[in-house]
């Protein structure tokens, strides 16, 4: 089975494939590759593992995706294509936290955890 970060990596190459984005990146983009909104970055996070009695029965495959745009307007309407794509994957998400503005950058962040 594909890890998560590579089917999240697949999204993200749809959306820049379709013109939603203008890129992407793993972590984070570099100060010299930095791009304009709307962009994607993602990561993989701590596992959570479930286990018991010192076995690990499950592993945790956990990836977070951060989508950013410049208004709320552009939010929206990445977020709904986002969340398409993820749909049509089969991919389970949380939205984490209401869409926030981030003032010393002037554009807006949404976080997916999935």
């Amino acid at each position: 089975m594909q890890r998560k970060d590579e089917r999240i990596k697949a999204v993200c190459q749809q959306l820049k494939k379709d013109g939603d984005i203008e890129n992407f990146a793993y972590d984070h983009f570099r100060q010299s590759d930095a791009v304009p909104p709307p962009f994607a970055v993602y990561r993989r996070v701590a596992p959570q593992n479930f286990s018991a009695d010192g076995v690990v029965y499950h592993r945790g495959d956990n990836v977070d995706l951060e989508i950013y745009a410049e208004s709320p307007e552009d939010m929206a309407e990445l977020m709904e294509k986002t969340e398409q794509l993820l749909d049509a994957a089969e991919i389970y998400y949380k939205l984490t936290a209401d869409t926030v503005y981030i003032e010393s950058e002037d554009f807006y962040e949404t976080l997916y955890e999935i």
